[in-house]
């Protein structure tokens, strides 16, 4: 299974998207789609949708049973300690978003 989150999508990256995936709410969308597939809409996301952050969470042989792969400017970072994958946020900063921040 994959659950892709955006932050913002673009209406043609929505568009492709729902070849795959079904739209939860506005923004994520949950799927099951291969390695293929799935490396590929990493490529288009890196490539088309500038300044927009993108998390992806699908199945793999982990301790955790998952992994994480992320673009943008997301406010939490994933870090690997021994093998499990923890979600970091830089000290100082406030989890809600600031007005600037959410105007693409």
């Amino acid at each position: 299974m994959t659950v892709l989150v955006m932050e913002t999508a673009s209406a043609p990256l929505r568009g492709m998207l729902s070849r795959w995936f079904l739209e939860l709410r506005p923004g994520v969308f949950v799927g099951n789609v291969s390695a293929a597939v799935r490396a590929e809409l990493q490529k288009f996301i890196l490539e088309r949708e500038d300044r927009r952050s993108a998390v992806m969470i699908f199945s793999a042989q982990s301790e955790q049973g998952f992994s994480v792969w992320m673009a943008g400017y997301p406010k939490r970072r994933p870090t690997d300690y021994d093998g499990l994958i923890l979600m970091t946020i830089e000290s100082g900063q406030d989890d809600s978003p600031s007005r600037d921040e959410l105007d693409y």
